[in-house]
């Protein structure tokens, strides 16, 4: 039995338990302590966020929500004053068997999109990040799509260090 979690990470400005429903603080107390300054995360159950975009809606700054479906898939979206400006799946390949649709041209494989990313994580916390250091976080296989958000979280900057939930490690280092 995977992971089915909803997880929030927005700027300060938002208080990320606050506007999950049933909210819990992210993990063993390590997380706490490796949530960048500036920033707030909280996780829930999969089944309480009915409405993503009312989540979303909801958050002033830069914002990530992301959906962790049985430790397999992830579904992140990415937003700036509660507009929703880029979405993305982490292990793509199960993305049909949770009937999520593939796009016309794969996450893993969109410059245009690892583009724009680079620049959410420049306005968001100030960490450059080049397109193909998205691409890398994007396209790397995990055994777990826990430690693939983990680590976009990291390489983001949102985290100030990368905590594996099973044995995957970073191939990502971030630059400053």
């Amino acid at each position: 039995m995977g992971t089915w979690a909803a997880y929030l990470a927005c700027q300060a400005s938002s208080d990320a338990e606050k506007l999950l429903p049933a909210g819990d603080t992210w993990g063993p107390d390590r997380w706490e302590e490796a949530v960048a300054p500036g920033w707030s995360v909280a996780e829930t159950e999969i089944l309480a966020v009915a409405d993503p975009e009312a989540v979303l809606a909801q958050t002033r700054g830069h914002a990530l929500l992301a959906f962790v479906l049985d430790s397999d898939f992830a579904h992140v979206m990415g937003a700036v004053d509660g507009d929703t400006r880029w979405e993305l799946y982490l292990n793509e390949h199960h993305a049909e068997a949770y009937d999520y649709p593939l796009p016309e041209v794969t996450y893993a494989q969109n410059a245009d999109l690892h583009r724009q990313i680079a620049d959410w994580i420049k306005a968001a916390t100030g960490n450059i990040v080049s397109p193909e250091q998205v691409r890398k976080v994007v396209s790397t296989r995990r055994v777990f799509a826990d430690d693939a958000l983990r680590s976009l979280l990291y390489v983001f900057g949102i985290v100030t260090e990368h905590l594996s939930f099973g044995d995957d490690l970073p191939h990502v280092v971030r630059s400053c």
